[in-house]
Order: C-alpha cells, then structure tokens, then sequence
C-alpha cells in the first residue's frame, strides 16, 4: 500500500489522483492483516429434486462447472443462455438440474431414510446426508448455542483431489486451492462458532498441508485466547513415504474453546500407567515412593529447608523431631534428644550425596500415616504412598499409543466391518476420536456434532464411549453423498448422475456412512452375519450397542408448492430434533387443529383460535419440554406465552413454511 500511494502521487492529473487516491484509501481500509486469502465465487448446491422453471439457474447433469438460465421451455426442452455470457442453446429437460449459489434462498426439508432402535429410553442419533453447510444452517434453527463438542475431519487438500469446490475436483495443479480451501472452512467454522454452547469445545484433525493455514484462520474465527492446545497423534506408525525422504507417521488435533469457559479433561490412565499402583488400602491405589527426591533441584543446596532428619523407633514408627532454622549455619537445630533405640534417617544417598525429602517438615509431620521405614540393601530408607490422586491424566500434546493407528483401527476396522475391501480411504482410528470426545467433554449427556462425518467413526466413538460409562450422549453427523471421482465417472458415462437411485445408493453417507453405524449398533450386517472380533475394553463387536439412529436426507421444497402449510408433515422431523430428538419420531398428515405425539416431549398448536382446548390436552403430559405455537401475530404468541409454564421451551412458528425455514440468505453466512 505505501508503494501505491507513493505512485499516486506521482500522477500529474490533479482530479484523476484524487479520485485514485480515495479509491486507494477504501481499499486500505478493509484490508485484511494476518491471514489473507481469496474469498472466490460463493460454493454453490445442486438440488435435483426441485422442477425447472423458466428463469432457474440450472446446469448439465454430469457437467456442474458452466450455470445456464433457462429463457423458455418449449414440451420437454429448454432454451438456455451461459452465464456470464455466450451464445445461446437447448437441452432436455431431464438433462438439467437447478443450482443455488450461497446467498439465494432455499428451503429444507429432512426426509425419513431409515432408523435403527435398540434403547427405548435414549435418545436418538441423526445422521443427516445432506451438503454440511446447509445442514449447519438448519442446526442452527435447532441447536444455536447448544453442542457440547464438535468433532471434524476436513478434507486435508492434499492436491489429490479429494474433495470439490463448486462442483468441481481441487488439485495440485489449482494455484488458488489454498484460499478455495480456507473460503470453504471459514464459511462453516463461522456457523460451528454459533452452535457451540460458551463452554463447547471444537476439536479439528488436519495435517502439515493446511495446518498453519488452519491455526491463523482459527485465531480469526475463535480467537488466540481460546486456543487449548495441539495434539500431534502417531496416526502412522509405519510413516507414509514423502519426496522429502520423511516417513511421515503424524496428523494433529487442535482443540478451541468457544470462550474462556472452555477446557480439556482427563484421560484415562492405560493398563501399564495403572498396574504401577499396585496397593491398595481404604482410601485408594498407591505405589510407594521414595521420600527422598530425585531429579533436578533436589540436592541440599538448592532447598536446604528440605533436609532434616527422620528417627525411626524399633517398631518401624516415624518421628520427626522438635527443631528450629538456624540462619547462619543454613540447617535445622533439633531441639531435643532422640529416643534410646532409635535411628536416625536422612535423605542421603549410599555415596553420601546429599539429597532433600519431597515433603517439608511440617507436611512429613501431618502425613506419618502415609509413611513407611522399609530396608532397601543395606540402608534403612523412607518411603511414602504415591496415590491416584485423580480420576485421569492430564492429557499429552503427545499420542503414540498404539491404538492411535489409523492403518489397524481405522481401515482394518472398517474392513472388518463390512467384511469387503475398503470402501472409504483414510478412515480416523476409532479410539483417536474416541479419546478427542473424551477430552473435549466430561458431560456424559453430551451433544456432539460432526459435519465432515466420512465414515461415521465419531457416532462410533459416541457409541463406545456410552457403554463404558453408562451415559447418555447424543451425536449428530453430516456428511454428504459423493462418490469418488473414478466410480462418478464411470456411472455418468452410462447415463447415471447425482439425484437418480443408482448413483445416489453407492454415494457414502448411502454405503458407508449409515451402514456402519447401522452395523456396529447392532452387532450384524444386513445379511444376518455378525460382526468378528472385539475393542479394546473386551466387549465383543457382535454385542452392538443400545443406541437408537435416525438416518435422513436433507431435500429441498419448490416455494410454489408449500407456501402457506400445506405440507405440515415435512416440519415434523425437524421440530423432533429441537426437542432433544427424544423418543421414536411420528408421522402426521396435518389437517388437525393440534399435534402432540405420543412418544416424544413435544406439542404443536397449529391452529391458534384452539388455544384453550389445546392447554387441556397438554395438562396431563408431564413430559413436554418443548411447545410451538402457529401464529403470524407477535401479539397473540406473547398472550398464549404468559399462559403456559415457565418450564416449558415455547416457540412462535408462522403460518407459512417459507417464513420458518428459509435458509442461505446473505446475514446467515
């Protein structure tokens, strides 16, 4: 900017430079400083189930790069113009699908894809195949301020071209694949930054190629302050070779805070960690250690208040006796005389290093009881109980565990569970994210969210992490239905594109996603088999779980069509999420004045002239947490509001679905 405002001034032309110079001074002012990066064209979705309309913006099934709009519609065939520009041209109708650019209103609907039910009294799971940025707006309809953990596992951008932007494979090859990748992150870590509760904690896995992009982006996002920390995790023990000559065998996991209220939690000590504390009395587990420190700064010059002396009677008790500091000598004066028989201890090595005890005098005085005189060779030493003083571990920045390996609980795992080769590449290793989960979130009631769900590892962690504590934890996962780029293309060449049944049934929120959470909750596949081997607690992988999921497909509504509520049904899945997604979700076919389903903790008045009888049929469910009332005046909302319980979580909705449910507009990016 100096450089340019230099030049400037060098224009002779005095309007021309003042002009030049006002622009130049807009400029500077949004400039951005730290992490800068192209925001691009905004991503844009193609909805293949909506009808064509003149004026759409549309493109060619199996060609989402060149958007046309529709000029006219002549039988089954389409009159088109290129944006931005281009000659004209036509094509079938079947031929096109409708696309919206993020900022053009769209309108949701979750539609019913299957469920499994093994825990009547938990609550359910959902698994959402859906594009994760328009899911994540519709969360924030339900769960705004109110996810414990969020767990993702971006696309790594590897150049490999793993994942889209606008429809189209990024590579290496792409100089703006960096910024494609942050514009895309930064869109969704602004509406992740919403659902969080103020203690949520986000958990991030990524890799060298993107990390210290991610780490500035997250200082924009979340801030610096609410930084927890950087878990580097042995993912490879093998390494994976590079051109560098590195076997690369590490990823990260950064963790974030939404506020100051965020933190990390402990992690269970492992079986070698617990088999140290060895004893065992009526306060806990200990091993004995011994009193006289080791290690740097435990010689007597360093903290001479340390070394005094401790007599041991014939029975083995501890006395520590009378003494006074003596300043000018720099030792402890006894002040009396030590008992017949006794022998005195001093925290002195065999080679008469002199050492220090790790309590001080007083504190060796207030803890006797926790003291031992043992013989060790030829000396007489003093030891004391080192006690599990917590519940856990403060966690590592560190992970080397070998069940960090993503090659034997990852791939191998998913391997086992489908019993086929490998549907899905680089899948996370199910007890690194079950170890994330647990050090994000103590809460065994959690609310845990994953929008880059892949395989479905983190509801398995849920899962896993629910039987070993009895808990009651609930997991949201997004992920959408791409196939990979070999087997896209070999369908479109027969014809088959996104939104048909045969491409959509091989996507992997289809094939991978669900069925693996569908398989290992109940311990078999859909032929019957079951599942071989065990985790590493020892339960068995056949036993499934007590869980419950609700599997859905976000879709999307033509606005001519549902205007003013005539598809009430289409809401019902999504005001069953708002209300805890408690109990087995219902069906209704609208037409009723109310709507207040058996199972689940939750009432709807549709029409508002009912109000008083709706109260009556409400009174005897206890149960109800959640009351939405049907109404376009603020006015009558506010009256039938001061008659219901303060207990209850009360929502205004409007008559028409439109006013409820429109999503992407501009001020939710």
């Amino acid at each position: 900017m100096a450089k340019l405002e230099d030049l400037i001034k060098q224009i002779p032309d005095t309007k021309l430079r003042a002009e030049i110079a006002r622009e130049a001074a807009a400029l500077k002012s949004t400039k951005k400083f730290g992490l800068v990066f192209e925001e691009h064209i905004p991503e844009q979705v193609q909805l293949p189930g909506l009808p064509v309309r003149t004026g759409s913006r549309i493109v060619k099934r199996g060609n989402g790069k060149q958007v046309f709009q529709v000029l006219e519609i002549k039988g089954k065939t389409a009159r088109l113009a290129p944006e931005p520009e281009g000659p004209e041209e036509t094509a079938k109708l079947d031929e096109l699908v409708i696309v919206k650019r993020f900022g053009e209103p769209i309108y949701p609907t979750l539609t019913p894809r299957d469920r499994v039910e093994r825990a009547p009294n938990k609550p359910w799971h959902t698994i959402i195949n859906a594009d994760n940025f328009h899911a994540l707006q519709l969360l924030l309809y339900c769960y705004e301020g109110m996810i414990d953990v969020i767990y993702i596992d971006p696309p790594y951008n590897t150049g490999a071209r793993d994942w889209k932007y606008n429809n189209d494979y990024v590579d290496s090859n792409d100089q703006y694949r960096h910024s494609k990748w942050l514009a895309m992150m930064s869109r969704r870590l602004t509406l992740a930054y919403r659902l969080l509760k103020p203690d949520g904690v986000l958990v991030i896995a990524i890799d060298d190629n993107e990390m210290h992009h991610l780490r500035t982006l997250m200082e924009d996002t979340f801030g610096n302050a609410n930084f927890l920390g950087c878990v580097t995790v042995r993912s490879k023990p093998s390494g994976n070779q590079t051109v560098q000559g590195f076997a690369v065998s590490h990823e990260f996991a950064l963790f974030y805070g939404k506020d100051s209220k965020g933190g990390v939690n402990l992690l269970e000590r492992s079986d070698e960690q617990l088999a140290r504390f060895d004893q065992e009395d009526e306060t806990g587990r200990f091993w004995w250690e011994n009193l006289r420190r080791a290690g740097a700064h435990s010689s007597r010059q360093d903290r001479p208040k340390m070394f005094y002396p401790i007599w041991v009677k014939p029975d083995k008790a501890l006395i520590v006796p009378k003494m006074e500091w003596g300043q000018k000598e720099r030792s402890w004066i006894v002040k009396e005389k030590m008992p017949t028989n006794c022998i005195e201890v001093l925290p002195t090595r065999q080679n008469g290093d002199e050492r220090i005890w790790s309590f001080n005098p007083d504190t060796t005085r207030q803890n006797l009881g926790e003291l031992k005189a043992d013989i060790v060779g030829d000396s007489l030493q003093i030891f004391r109980k080192r006690r599990m003083n917590r519940k856990g571990i403060l966690p590592s920045t560190v992970w080397t565990e070998k069940k960090y390996s993503a090659t034997e609980y990852g791939t191998m795992m998913v391997k086992t569970i489908f019993n086929q080769p490998e549907l899905f590449s680089y899948p996370k290793s199910l007890y690194t994210v079950q170890d994330c989960l647990r050090v994000a979130s103590d809460n065994p009631e959690a609310l845990i969210l994953d929008f880059f769900a892949g395989s479905g590892t983190t509801l398995h962690a849920t899962a896993l992490l629910n039987d070993e504590d009895d808990g009651q934890r609930r997991c949201i996962l997004v992920t959408n239905n791409e196939l990979n780029e070999k087997a896209a293309k070999q369908l479109n060449e027969r014809g088959v594109f996104a939104g048909q049944p045969e491409f959509d049934k091989n996507g992997i929120c289809e094939a991978v996603t669900f069925p693996r959470c569908k398989y290992v909750v109940n311990g078999k596949r859909d032929d019957g088999t079951e599942l071989s081997g065990a985790y590493l607690n020892g339960r068995e992988m056949k036993e499934g779980f007590e869980e419950n999921i609700e599997y859905f497909r976000l879709d999307f509504l033509d606005p001519n069509e549902v205007a003013y509520g005539e598809k009430f049904e289409v809401i019902l899945p999504i005001l069953w999420m708002m209300s805890g997604a408690q109990g087995k979700r219902e069906n209704d076919k609208g037409g009723k004045a109310w709507f207040i389903p058996k199972g689940s903790p939750f009432a709807v008045l549709i029409d508002e002239h009912t109000f008083s009888k709706f109260k009556q049929a409400i009174a005897n469910r206890a149960d109800l947490t959640h009351i939405f009332l049907v109404t376009d005046s603020m006015e009558a909302y506010r009256s039938m509001l001061a008659q219901l319980p303060d207990t209850l979580k009360t929502k205004m909705l409007y008559k028409s679905y439109l006013d409820n449910f429109r999503l992407n507009i501009e001020q939710g990016l």
